[in-house]
Formats: C-alpha cells, sequence, structure tokens
C-alpha cells in the first residue's frame, strides 16, 4: 500500500498569499502616511500663501495710496517687495507639489487594487465580493472623513473671517467717528466689510458646517461597524462568514442611503433659499 503524502502544495500558496497580504498593507500604510504629509505640507504652503498675499495687499495699498508719501521709509517698499515674492515663491511651491500629490494618490489607489486581487484569491468562494467590499469600506470610510476634515476647516476659516472682519470694521469705524478721517481707514473698512458680507453669504450657500456635522456622524457610524465585523461583536457575533459580511454590507448601504439623502436635503433648502 502506498502512504499518503500531504498535500504541502496548498499550505505553501496560502502562506504566500498571507505574505503579500501583509506587505502590501504595510505599503499601503506607508503611501497613506506620505500622502498626509504632503497634503500637510499642501496646506501649510497654502496658509503662507494668504499671509503672503494679506502682507502684500496691505504694503502695497500703503504705498498706492499715498501713505507712503508722508511716511517714506525703506521698509514700506522693501516689505512691499519681500511680501510679493513671498508670495510668488508660495505659488510656485503650490504647484510643484499638485503632481506630487497626484502621483501619490494613483500610487495609493494602485496598492490598494493590489490588495484587492490578492484578498479575492484567498478563497475561491461565492464570498470573495463581500471581502473585497469590507476592504474597501476602510476606504470609504477614510474618504468621507476627509471631506469632513476639509468641510470643518472651510466652515471654521469663513467664521473666523466674519468674527475678525466684524472687530477689524467696527474698531476702524469708530475711530473714524472719532475724528481719524484716513484713506487707508475707509479702505480697510470697505474691505473687512465687504469680506464679512461675502464669508456670511458662502457659509450659508454652501452650509459647510452642515455637511460637515452629517459627513463625520455618518464616518463614526460606519468605523463602529467595521470595528464590529473585524471583532466580531455586537450583531455580527456569527459563525458564519457569509451571514456577517451580507449583513455588514447591509448596514454600510444604509448608511450610505441615508447620507445621501441628507445632502440632497442640504442641495435643496440651498436652492431653496434665494427664492425665499
Amino acid at each position: 500500500m502506498s502512504e499518503l503524502v500531504p498535500d504541502h502544495n496548498s499550505e505553501t500558496q496560502d502562506e504566500q498569499l498571507e505574505e503579500e497580504r501583509r506587505e502590501s498593507a504595510k505599503e499601503i500604510v506607508q503611501q497613506q502616511s506620505k500622502l498626509r504629509d504632503l497634503r500637510t505640507t499642501r496646506l501649510l504652503q497654502t496658509v503662507w500663501l494668504f499671509a503672503s498675499l494679506g502682507a502684500a495687499g496691505f504694503l502695497g495699498s500703503a504705498m498706492f495710496i499715498g501713505v507712503w508719501i508722508n511716511y517714506r521709509t525703506p521698509f514700506t517698499i522693501l516689505g512691499f517687495a519681500a511680501a510679493a515674492a513671498s508670495t510668488a515663491f508660495a505659488v510656485w511651491h503650490l504647484l510643484q507639489i499638485r503632481p506630487k500629490i497626484s502621483n501619490s494618490i494613483h500610487d495609493l489607489r494602485t496598492l490598494e487594487t493590489g490588495q484587492l486581487h490578492l484578498a479575492a484569491k484567498e478563497k475561491v468562494n461565492p464570498i470573495f465580493a463581500l471581502r473585497i467590499y469590507r476592504l474597501i469600506a476602510a476606504n470609504d470610510i477614510e474618504e468621507l472623513s476627509r471631506h469632513a476634515r476639509r468641510n470643518g476647516r472651510y466652515a471654521n476659516i469663513l467664521q473666523w473671517v466674519v468674527i475678525l472682519g466684524s472687530v477689524t470694521a467696527t474698531s476702524l469705524a469708530g475711530i473714524a467717528v472719532g475724528g481719524v478721517d484716513l484713506p487707508i481707514v475707509r479702505l480697510v473698512t470697505a474691505i473687512a466689510s465687504g469680506l464679512v458680507s461675502v464669508a456670511a453669504g458662502v457659509a450659508g450657500f454652501f452650509k459647510f458646517r452642515e455637511r460637515r456635522t452629517t459627513q463625520q456622524q455618518t464616518a463614526d457610524a460606519m468605523k463602529r461597524h467595521l470595528k464590529a465585523v473585524e471583532l466580531g461583536i455586537n450583531e455580527y457575533e456569527e459563525n458564519d462568514e457569509a451571514v456577517v459580511l451580507k449583513r455588514f454590507a447591509q448596514n454600510m448601504e444604509e448608511l450610505k442611503d441615508e447620507q445621501r439623502k441628507r445632502e440632497l436635503q442640504l442641495e435643496e433648502s440651498t436652492n431653496r433659499e434665494p427664492t425665499q
């Protein structure tokens, strides 16, 4: 009788797939970290650009309105030149970093696609699509959270513009009432009042704060379901993988549908307000 030789090929293939999956996950984490660093750099450069534009605008207005005639010092002219040069450098750096971010996003999507193909190879059965869906869910959550953070930044920036602009306009109006009537005071007051009006209008029309709230709530709910299905707790405490993944996919789609309805309501309210 011939001895039964254990088939090690299947085990070897499974171990190889598991090793490739770990390497793919590691590369994705590294690429995500690189992408976050690039986006942080872009944000700082954007702040630099706006600060430079503000300095160039103030010093340039001081020169062209005529304040520099009474207070002709090298600081005004050199300051304007430095601010203009800083603005040019900020614009140049922003243009340089844009292709880097695009390439980083492309590399990240390529790695994520490779990870999905590895996940599909783990087992040849009808639930491989649900496994891929579970992996994609993490990307959906990250994208929704990123949109929420972006809308939150926009809302905070507009709120600060309204606050600072209101304080500036009120203070300068008080100075003008006190007898100080300078062209620069009138100009800055008009600019501050205009910025307040524009910022308030943009915030009311696009509803960044409301969008941020609904997106973050949906992302948090999706994170709870993803963590629960990974740990096998709460409603996902089942031994049947197919049942767990189907329930998870159904809950995630319900959350996405609710989010779409909320965004549609915001769009409808925005379209109705101008006609009221």
